[in-house]
């Protein structure tokens, strides 16, 4: 970890992770934003992870920090920042504090994706990927003398949100000029509340956003177009990396790592200079024998892939993979003596009952194909409509999802088998879709248990003909495309993959889609 002499630098930041310590370690955002701030010699950043409110390098409390910044990767964490602020000895409302305060930014997904619900208790919101922005964010804070005063002064910097004005997205265009750490901090142990998702292991990105379309996946839609990293470049990130760290596994970080153009190159070279690889979900399209020959040679022991639910609804989702991709998918894995983990969907537009008895014996065939106990493992999930997507004009269906939740479980339950709580799920919906009123939920929550019944009468309903909460936060994406989308859905017609471009309408097409 970075240690600074205070007295010579000019900024103190607090880089929040709301979310326990092995979430922390495994997302590389975080990452990210600890080497590329600590870059600088005039700003010192320190972590401070949940459920603590004090850094975890010099012990220092989150009032006495100059600028305080979260990373909201899941909308579940809201409270949890709260909760951080509060014990950190910082009015949570915004409107509370003066020119004293630290001033408080959020960045991540749901910062860019609908930051109204969360409005009231951050100052600022970073709306893309931060190493485009930060910089021009703590330069404007040094010139300031009460930022409290003076929030304006960042409505000029892109990428910039300040409640509520327009704002518009900003990523990086090449990944040759993201920022890549090197020096990544890893936990020293084996307790396991502490090791990251990957384990011991350092994460090397390929590539950010993905193209695939499918019609419910936020990152899909507002990281568009899709770059890759070169494959020269991420081989020497490899090996500084192993030389830095003393580790010889790497985590593969991308939307869509196995989309990646030269995957199976990728994955032979790093296992040829004797790394272990681990990755994120893979694509059932992209599993070749190859890929999963490397993959399972190099000590990957457990593959992830995601078939949602049935063909007919996959069609809707425009995810065009059909139960026989799905069947030979999992028995090559097995082949190569990999564990599967699986990931359905329930609740998705179009679905029926006879989908949900498809999605049962879909999973039974499945168990056909082994006869070793807990090689493979189901998730269900039900489906929960994102801003900026084609589904954004979906509802959630409580009482329906129960009764759904309920059948599968009488048909499935096992202890490889695992579904989400539903009340978790409505109360991620009114977060992620909700508008300003939200936050009055959220900072109830601190001093009370909030009853079910609250979360329902919030939930919001929206229509094609109504203004949405989020209409400032520009993410790229034109309207008019995500409504050809979504109607598109309902007629069962598919968006086809361009072959010349490696993308759904995206690429040279981007025009059509891309604001």
């Amino acid at each position: 970890m970075v240690i600074k002499d205070l007295r010579k630098v000019d900024l103190r930041f607090a880089s929040c992770y709301p979310n326990l310590y092995r979430s922390a370690m495994s997302s590389l955002g975080f990452h990210i934003i600890y080497d590329f701030l600590n870059s600088r010699e005039d700003v010192y950043c320190e972590r401070i992870v949940y459920p603590y409110s004090t850094s975890l390098e010099s012990g220092t409390t989150l009032k006495d920090f100059d600028l305080v910044s979260f990373s909201l990767q899941y909308e579940q964490d809201y409270f949890n920042v709260l909760e951080m602020l509060t014990n950190g000895g910082i009015p949570i409302r915004r409107n509370d504090r003066s020119g004293d305060d630290p001033l408080v930014i959020a960045g991540g997904p749901c910062a860019s994706s609908n930051p109204l619900p969360m409005s009231d208790f951050i100052d600022l919101f970073i709306v893309g990927e931060a190493e485009m922005i930060l910089d021009q964010v703590l330069d404007t804070y040094k010139g300031l003398d009460d930022h409290k005063k003076e929030i304006d002064a960042f409505l000029g910097i892109k990428g910039v949100y300040v409640p509520d004005n327009p704002v518009k997205m900003v990523v990086v265009k090449d990944m040759k000029n993201a920022w890549h750490p090197i020096n990544q901090v890893y936990p020293e142990t084996n307790d396991k509340k502490f090791i990251p998702a990957f384990g011991k292991a350092f994460l090397l990105e390929v590539s950010r956003g993905c193209s695939r379309g499918c019609r419910f996946c936020m990152a899909g839609c507002i990281y568009r177009p899709r770059r890759e990293l070169n494959l020269k470049k991420i081989l020497d990130n490899a090996e500084k990396s192993r030389k830095a760290t003393g580790l010889n596994k790497v985590a593969l970080i991308g939307a869509a790592v196995s989309d990646y153009s030269r995957v199976e190159k990728l994955c032979k070279n790093l296992y040829e200079r004797d790394f272990q690889i681990t990755t994120p979900s893979l694509r059932i399209e992209s599993l070749s024998e190859d890929l999963l020959n490397i993959l399972s040679s190099s000590g990957l022991r457990t593959i992830t892939i995601a078939p949602e639910s049935t063909w007919r609804v996959r069609k809707v989702a425009n995810k065009p993979i059909t139960d026989d991709d799905i069947l030979n998918a999992v028995n090559k894995a097995f082949m190569h003596n990999l564990n599967v983990k699986l990931y359905f969907m329930i609740g998705l537009p179009a679905e029926t009952c006879k989908d949900l008895e498809d999605i049962v014996q879909l999973i039974k065939d499945l168990k056909k194909s082994y006869s070793q106990e807990n090689i493979l493992k189901i998730s269900v999930n039900p489906f929960i409509p994102k801003p900026h997507t084609p589904f954004q004009w979906e509802h959630f269906d409580f009482n329906s999802l129960k009764d759904k939740m309920h059948y599968l479980n009488s048909k499935l339950k096992s202890k490889s088998f695992k579904m989400e709580n539903l009340k978790v799920s409505l109360i991620q919906y009114v977060l992620s879709m909700g508008d300003f009123k939200v936050g009055d939920l959220i900072e109830k929550t601190i001093k009370r248990r909030i009853p079910i019944t609250d979360w329902k009468d919030n939930m919001p309903h929206y229509n094609l003909d109504n203004t949405l909460p989020w209409k400032n936060i520009e993410v790229g994406v034109k309207k008019e495309f995500l409504k050809e989308e979504y109607q598109k859905a309902w007629d069962g017609e598919l968006t086809p993959w361009c072959e010349t471009f490696g993308c759904y309408q995206c690429g040279a097409c981007e025009k059509k889609i891309l604001i």
